[in-house]
């Protein structure tokens, strides 16, 4: 699938299945399937109002609206009996916090974030009770193998 950032107008392509043929997010390609049934091609979120033109709109240069796509987002999370007090930050914080619990490595969570730097992955990427508890658990048997291999 290709992505343009619209704040870097950064693209990217991203892969939708492994290379046995698994999907690698089959919730998002039952959503696309369902998209592509309904309509020929064009841009997959875009407006329902005025020209249709994609999220986030741009009513002055430089200056996004990001009004519209949070009001739908409210109304996802309210939809799902989520909390109130979530946002669409709140999914891509929580996003990169969920790939810090994988324990993906930084290289491999700037490649799912688009991200450049490591210097943005604090920003982001949360410190949990999971992560220090299998950083621990880490720790512990690499002491345990030192120790044994000094034995």
């Amino acid at each position: 699938m290709r992505v343009v950032d619209e704040k870097t107008r950064h693209v990217s392509w991203i892969p939708l299945f492994d290379d046995a043929g698994v999907a690698l997010y089959p919730e998002l390609m039952a959503e696309l399937d369902a998209i592509k049934r309904e309509r020929i091609g064009g841009l997959i979120l875009c407006r329902d109002r005025g020209t249709r033109g994609p999220w986030p709109t741009w009513p002055k240069p430089d200056h996004p609206d990001f009004t519209h796509l949070s009001r739908k987002v409210k109304e996802v999370i309210r939809a799902a009996n989520l909390r109130d007090e979530l946002s669409f930050m709140s999914f891509r914080h929580g996003g990169f916090t969920e790939t810090g619990d994988a324990e993906l490595t930084d290289r491999e969570i700037l490649a799912q974030g688009r991200h450049t730097t490591v210097k943005v992955l604090p920003k982001y990427t949360k410190r949990t009770t999971q992560q220090i508890v299998s950083g621990t658990k880490k720790r512990r048997t690499y002491r345990t193998r030192k120790e044994q291999n000094n034995a």
